[in-house]
């Protein structure tokens, strides 16, 4: 089409115009070959895969989780991995024959350059966030391509960048430990852990797809959800992919069990900032309580879990859609700044908006209420057939153009179904599918006094007093009731009572749709070293362990990744909640402007991918960095507070307003643990500094290996304790998978000395056994 401006009105007639459909095609199971830095090692695998792995099952190196075998394949970490896979003429022609093709990278680990027939076109450096660069230039179209991703040792890089850095940052290092992980963005965990090996491996943990288009292609969405007091508005984003001579057509986003629809006609601009950007489009649509059941979580009979799908299709101008095409059954949402929504299906047909076009407007029984008072209002009753509103605010005048679209950051292309063929030929139409359970999360910080009133009345039958003479004693006269703002400016908060060295304790629980949850669970760390060899299954059964447990929240910890879509949509389904941290653990990070961009893109993705998931509860900034100013190793950070804090302010910053960006009713607290915010507005936000243990502020960490671990009254005294427990030996079972029992078993033996990543824990099993049972000599 050209690129001119575009005259209609919502009962014009449609436009006719030459649409071609897009070709969408899969590379993850084509033959890749995998090769080492010098080219001594060239193996045949697909996609996602590690070479760690890679090389394991074809017998170059051994298990490495098998006795020593973590140092015997440190030099895999060591090396540089390129993958590379060719695509046939044929393919290549039918992918030219659009007007634009875009490469997709679901998942890079980490530090990698992406080429195509030789020619450089991306570098990537995060875990976390999804790629896509435009390509067709590259590309020759009558001969076959080359597609190449060479991957940097993480474990090299991250040395590059600390040493490169204006001051130095500590790293958090345990027994085993690699590498200057708060440097890259890459799991912490995967440079070694005090639970686990450090591989730093390297390698694809995403799909990768050539998506070649000539009309606006739907490709994700995101959802902000606002309770009112009789119901529920929803800011739905839907995301597009447009060709450079821009486009039009018309938007519907459905939630079909309660017919609630919600129809834009969308013009597109032209130019060459189309050429892989991502343009948004928002649709409101109001729910009433009485229209919904609630999503409730698992653990008393508070109710279902009750989810509804959301429907999305695009009609291009002149497209010939067929209502009988289904739309994509994935339900997950994803942007990254840079990547595909791992959900949609540009090959799916459009059924809402063809059953909700002007051209229905002649059925029998049909009732229409025009409102142009403010905007474009329209209610529409077609009897049996569908009940909708459409709102459409004016641009210009009543027939002064479509609305248009605007530009996101670039990324968030869709990704067929894992079962659909290597190239799918679609419609003119795109269309996805999600879920939104519709549910209400406060968490409640509020004097102690009125909490126990309000959780008990006037009868508690419990004592809630508190002796904070003692608890104040152990603080320094400035520290927890300062707070920092990210300006680097210090503001004392006297407290609420007078009598009180700072503010009287306060409460910190969850309420669900308006009641008190009683919540118990666990911390959730990546469920296989190797990204790759997560499988549904595995996920599956470490879910349903948690539920026969009866546990109703679990924590993503923060030294780990963002979970599979599967994790989430388990959780929705069987009412767990989520306890979402952030991907930064221990460690101070950088706050230069590359990485602060960085994290805002990671952020943002992540984000918009879990927006749809009512299991997600609320946004952690991190794993215990503001606890990690009480480690006794930790003089640097303490000797050096001010720019520490500054450093650290800087960073949640970026992360609270990622968060708030896309869903500003999403509940964030600063760090697990933390005492929480002096301050939280919109426009500010100060954390509460000092003591991290004091229990008379937000939550805490417990970990006292020397108390014993059968007697309560050695527990906190908290109100939430987000992480907690003691070390155990494993089973024997476990050990037979790993080690020569009657080799390696002991206490004290090399072998066993050796899994354990803390120097100091045989001491403690000891003393703890000891308490309990009568220990050989």
């Amino acid at each position: 089409m050209a690129c001119r401006p575009l005259l209609c009105s919502l009962m014009a007639a449609w436009l006719l115009a030459a649409v071609h459909g897009a070709e969408v095609m899969r590379l993850d199971s084509k033959a890749w070959q995998l090769t080492n830095g010098n080219g001594s090692i060239a193996l045949s695998t697909t996609i996602p895969a590690y070479p760690l792995e890679v090389l394991r099952t074809n017998g170059v190196i051994g298990d490495p989780l098998y006795r020593y075998g973590e140092q015997d394949s440190r030099w895999v970490a060591y090396d540089t991995w390129t993958f590379t896979v060719q695509i046939t003429a044929e393919e290549t022609a039918k992918l030219a024959s659009q007007d634009q093709i875009v490469l997709f990278l679901g998942g890079v680990d980490t530090v990698a350059n992406v080429s195509v027939n030789g020619q450089q076109v991306l570098e990537t450096n995060n875990f976390h966030r999804h790629w896509s660069v435009p390509v067709k230039k590259y590309l020759m179209p009558a001969a076959p391509n080359t597609i190449s991703i060479s991957i940097a040792p993480a474990y090299n890089k991250s040395i590059e960048y600390r040493d490169a850095h204006s001051y130095h940052i500590p790293t958090l290092y345990n027994t085993g430990s690699i590498g200057a992980y708060n440097f890259v963005r890459k799991p912490a965990f995967d440079f070694g852990w005090d639970w686990g090996p450090a591989f730093a491996a390297s390698g694809i943990h995403g799909s990768i797809e050539l998506i070649a288009f000539s009309s606006p292609t739907l490709t994700g969405a995101y959802l902000a959800q606002e309770a009112t007091d009789n119901g529920f508005k929803l800011k739905i984003t839907s995301q597009f992919l447009v060709p450079t001579a821009g486009g039009e057509g018309t938007l519907t986003v459905a939630i079909p069990e309660i017919k609630a629809v919600n129809i834009q006609d969308i013009e597109f601009g032209c130019g060459p900032e189309n050429d892989g950007d991502i343009f948004e489009v928002s649709s409101e649509i109001f729910v009433a309580k009485d229209q919904i059941q609630l999503w409730w979580p698992a653990g008393g009979n508070y109710g279902p879990h009750k989810l509804y799908n959301v429907t999305f299709d695009f009609a291009p101008t002149g497209a010939e859609c067929s209502p009988d095409t289904p739309t994509s059954d994935s339900t997950g949402a994803s942007k990254d700044g840079k990547g595909l929504a791992p959900d949609s299906n540009p090959a799916a047909g459009n059924s809402a908006a063809a059953a909700a076009s002007p051209a229905s407007a002649d059925s029998s029984g049909v009732d229409v209420d025009l409102d142009l008072s403010n905007g474009l209002n329209l209610g529409v009753n077609l009897g049996d057939l569908v009940d909708f509103n459409l709102n459409l605010p004016i641009i210009g005048s009543i027939l002064g153009g479509l609305v248009p679209a605007t530009p996101s950051n670039p990324g968030n292309l869709g990704i067929p179904k894992p079962n659909n063929p290597a190239i799918t030929s679609t419609s003119q139409c795109s269309s996805l599918q999600k879920r939104i359970g519709f549910r209400t999360v406060e968490l409640v910080q509020e004097p102690l006094p009125q909490a126990i009133k309000s959780l008990f009345g006037n009868n508690t039958g419990f004592n809630f007093s508190q002796d904070t003479v003692d608890i104040d004693g152990i603080l320094s006269a400035e520290g927890w009731q300062w707070a920092m703002d990210d300006k680097g400016d210090w503001t004392m908060f006297p407290g609420l009572d007078p009598n009180v060295k700072g503010a009287v304790p306060e409460s910190y629980y969850f309420r669900i749709n308006g009641i008190p949850i009683y919540l118990k669970g666990a911390n959730v760390i990546p469920m296989t070293v190797i990204p790759s060899n997560t499988t549904t299954e595995v996920i599956n059964t470490m879910l349903t362990a948690a539920l026969e447990a009866n546990q109703n929240l679990l924590r993503v910890w923060g030294g780990g990744l963002y979970h599979p879509q599967a994790f989430y949509d388990f959780c929705d389904e069987h009412g767990i909640l989520i306890w979402q941290d952030a991907m930064f653990g221990g460690s101070h990070y950088p706050r230069d402007p590359e990485m602060l961009q960085n994290i805002w893109e990671e952020i943002t993705q992540q984000a918009e991918r879990l927006s749809w998931h009512p299991s997600v509860a609320l946004w952690c900034g991190n794993n215990e960095l503001e606890l990690s100013y009480e480690w006794p190793n930790n003089t640097m950070v303490r000797s050096n507070r001010n720019m520490f804090v500054t450093d650290y302010m800087k960073n949640i910053q970026t992360v609270r307003k990622a968060i708030k960006k896309v869903n500003p009713s999403s509940i964030f607290v600063s760090s697990s643990p933390t005492k929480g915010a002096l301050v939280d507005t919109p426009e500010d936000y100060q954390i509460r500094w000092g003591w991290i243990s004091d229990p008379r502020f937000g939550s805490v960490h417990h970990y006292d290996y020397m108390a014993d671990c059968e007697d309560f009254r050695t527990y906190a005294a908290a109100k939430f304790a987000s992480e907690f427990g003691w070390p155990s030996y494993p089973l024997p079972e476990t050990y037979a998978a790993a080690m020569i029992p009657e080799t390696d078993w002991g206490v004290g033996n090399p072998m066993n000395e050796f899994r354990n990543r803390r120097t100091d824990v045989t001491p403690q099993f000891l003393y703890q056994y000891g308490l309990h049972f009568k220990l050989p000599k």
